[in-house]
């Protein structure tokens, strides 16, 4: 499909709208990609983790070798308090490796994006164009338009809007609501900002090896290290003094005087490295907030989210960006399906395969929202219930296999593209509910599979443990919104 009634206008560039770019092109459907920066590969940001079930899906778009490649795999955190003291390591990543066959790994952005363009067929590449930012999308029942802000506009079937939390697209979305039912906008932005990340980058450093990863806990602040082979990758996370939906922007004056206040935390035992000495050595580094939240509704007309501009969580979990990854997954092949007849859907076939996407995400990201801020809460020890949890129960060993023990199930029902034939190159011990399509007419035994899955769900709400309960059981009413 080529003629601009079929194609599909991607907005935004980063780690999902390339993915979409790679995922749409799989299944033969023309695309267009829209990105307000000036370029593609750029170091805007820090550092990304991508987990099993990104990978695995970015394996189907042929695309594991160059990530591995680009990254630096962790299997633990060690974790201290603000004065160096080590309050023991976390086996996560290992377990979760044991499960499902992959270990985290570590971008740094840059090389992450480098990843994505790199292995972009040369056709697609001039599809994807830069320096474009929108200022407006014109939707009917036939189709959409998109302007931007040079004057430039382009016409299409549809926008997939993966342009992060503060998305045009989303805004658009709120304007066409407010024209077919006007009524008072209550808030601006959607999400809630309860956080602010300091992030820096900065060479290799002393006292730390490859592969390290040390997270330091406890009052208000709460910092992720990562030593990669060419560069380390650290985020500070702050407790604001009172959660808001209107946070500020920083200057350069406000990243000094965060410094100021906690250039003293250390980043491995005894502080043998610190924050501001890292500081010192930077390459680059920004102050930014972080916003959390799941969205309501994630498409309108033709117009629909993927990634940040559906769903923002904070950084503790890496969950955010793989989350995003497995939306496109998702929403692809409703597309797919939605495009088989080769002509443009209707709007109502476009808003039914919209509607089966978010059902399909929906429950899975709004719970993932909740724990990677519960988590946040813990590592900032928000509570002296939390800080009990984080140094005295956590610490154990057989507390973290039996926490894992309890999201397997959830993970191992992550979609896969079920229009891409391949192999499976991520295999645990968990069997994957959906299989990838095999390159031959065999199939695999789903029905033993998903009897399986079944029962380790069964498993789990046969358990009753006060830590999981209690993480699961705080107020998240205030991350979803409409």
């Amino acid at each position: 499909m080529t003629d601009n009634n079929s194609r599909i206008i991607i907005v935004g560039g980063g780690p999902v709208g390339l993915t979409a770019a790679h995922a749409l092109h799989k299944a033969g459907l023309d695309f267009l990609l829209l990105e307000s920066r000036p370029e593609i590969v750029a170091d805007a940001g820090s550092g990304l983790v991508l987990s099993a079930m990104g990978l695995r899906a970015l394996s189907q778009l042929g695309l594991l070798s160059a990530m591995n490649k680009e990254s630096t795999p962790v299997d633990r955190f060690k974790r201290y308090d603000h004065k160096g003291k080590d309050i023991g390591e976390t086996m996560f990543f290992t377990y979760f490796y044991q499960s499902h066959g992959a270990l985290p790994r570590v971008f740094r952005r840059r090389d992450l994006m480098r990843a994505f363009w790199d292995t972009l067929p040369a056709e697609c590449r001039t599809k994807v164009l830069p320096g474009k930012r929108v200022s407006a999308i014109h939707s009917s029942d036939d189709g959409v338009v998109v302007c931007c802000a040079d004057g430039s506009s382009y016409p299409g079937s549809l926008v997939i809007g993966a342009d992060g939390a503060y998305s045009v697209v989303r805004k658009e979305m709120d304007l066409a609501q407010q024209r077919s039912a006007p009524a008072p906008v209550t808030q601006k932005q959607p999400f809630l900002t309860t956080y602010r990340c300091f992030w820096l980058l900065a060479p290799t450093l002393p006292h730390t090896v490859i592969g390290d990863a040390n997270e330091t806990h406890g009052p208000e602040v709460t910092v992720q290290f990562f030593a990669g082979e060419e560069s380390a990758i650290m985020g500070v996370y702050e407790r604001l003094e009172s959660p808001t939906r209107d946070p500020p922007r920083y200057t350069q004056v406000d990243e000094e005087a965060f410094i100021a206040k906690w250039g003293h935390l250390p980043l491995t035992k005894e502080a043998k490295l610190t924050l501001g000495e890292a500081y010192a050595q930077r390459i680059k580094c920004g102050l930014v907030n972080l916003e959390e939240g799941v969205v309501k509704h994630w498409s309108r007309g033709r117009m629909v989210l993927v990634g940040d501009a559906a769903h923002k969580f904070t950084p503790s979990t890496g969950s955010g960006c793989n989350n995003g990854i497995v939306d496109v997954v998702s929403l692809a092949n409703q597309l797919h399906r939605a495009f088989a007849s080769g002509t443009p859907p209707t709007s109502e076939a476009l808003s039914a395969a919209f509607t089966a996407y978010q059902e399909e995400r929906f429950d899975v990201v709004k719970e993932d929202c909740g724990l990677a801020g519960n988590f946040t809460a813990m590592a900032t020890w928000n509570s002296f219930l939390l800080k009990f949890l984080d140094v005295h129960v956590f610490a154990y060993k057989f507390v973290q296999r039996f926490l894992v023990d309890q999201g397997v199930g959830t993970t191992a029902k992550t979609p896969v593209f079920d229009y891409i034939e391949g192999k499976e190159e991520i295999v645990g011990s968990v069997p994957w509910v959906h299989a990838i399509p095999p390159p031959s007419s065999s199939s695999s035994n789903t029905q033993n599979i998903d009897r399986w899955s079944s029962g380790i769900i069964t498993r789990r709400g046969a358990f009753e443990f006060s830590a999981i309960c209690i993480l699961r059981s705080l107020d998240l009413s205030l991350l979803l919104v409409t």
